[in-house]
């Protein structure tokens, strides 16, 4: 059975959270209580271990939030969270899990922006429906996990040893597909830099061929456009992250023609 607006109304409450058994909402409002539920303000939202009052959700991103409401379901309750039909317009979409009998906590949910737009995401707005259902009959045994009493975020909290290494794998498949894309770049780089080295010196040469023009002059030009070449190829290296260490040393090669080109000019 769903518990409707005249029984929630009931679980508002002042107080400490410890000091009842039955359902209760604990920082709530009368405006939040819809027909058949009860409509949660954000309280924080936490990405990358920061807690925040907004946050700004790009396409593609989630992050988490918290309720300002501590929550108490009794031995009979078990709570439902629902994304608001507002927010699922809006291109949101809402995990959370199902909290269980006798949890005292926040409610915990993830939202993620399925949509091509940034959204903000605001203290005291609304994304979540809790949803109160009474069970047929009461369990053995309530709630006693390692979210008990979870009045502020604690990430994986006892589950930090058995997921841990998960995680950690996920880390380093992520980190090596990065690798991979920054060797892309990097090959792709290359060979454009070759392809227009060459046809720029090809074209050069050429050129000077048909006017005739002496030794110095055809090096001069020469070491012009390999030193222009190497120097924006070098400086793509950098802007892009893709292999800073071997990109300093490459930077030898501009300065060397460059260099070769200034005594020339001045002999």
């Amino acid at each position: 059975m769903i518990y409707v607006d005249n029984i929630i109304r009931t679980f508002l409450v002042n107080g400490n959270v410890r000091e009842t058994e039955q359902t209760a909402i604990f920082g709530g409002v009368e405006s939040g209580i819809t027909n058949i539920g009860y409509d949660l303000r954000a309280g924080a939202f936490y990405a990358d271990g920061t807690r925040t009052d907004t946050y700004t959700l790009e396409p593609g991103d989630s992050v988490i939030a918290e309720s300002m409401e501590i929550i108490h379901f009794d031995r009979d309750t078990c709570g439902v969270v629902n994304i608001k039909n507002s927010r699922l317009r809006m291109g949101l979409m809402i995990d959370s899990p199902v909290y269980q009998p006798g949890h005292t906590t926040r409610i915990y949910f993830r939202i993620t922006n399925l949509s091509n737009d940034t959204v903000t995401l605001a203290k005291e707005d609304s994304y979540v429906m809790l949803m109160f259902e009474q069970l047929s009959q009461t369990p053995d045994h309530p709630y006693s996990g390692t979210f008990s009493d979870e009045f502020s975020f604690r990430g994986l909290a006892g589950y930090r040893d058995v997921y841990g290494s998960q995680i950690k794998h996920i880390e380093r498949k992520r980190r090596d597909l990065k690798s991979m894309e920054k060797s892309i770049y990097a090959n792709v780089i290359t060979i454009i830099t070759v392809f227009i080295a060459i046809f720029s010196l090809l074209n050069i040469n050429f050129g000077l061929a048909d006017k005739s023009a002496d030794a110095p002059a055809v090096l001069v030009y020469n070491l012009s456009t390999l030193g222009a070449v190497s120097f924006l190829s070098v400086l793509l290296h950098q802007l892009l992250g893709i292999g800073s260490r071997r990109a300093i040393w490459l930077w030898l090669i501009p300065i060397v023609c460059f260099t070769a080109v200034a005594v020339f000019c001045l002999l």
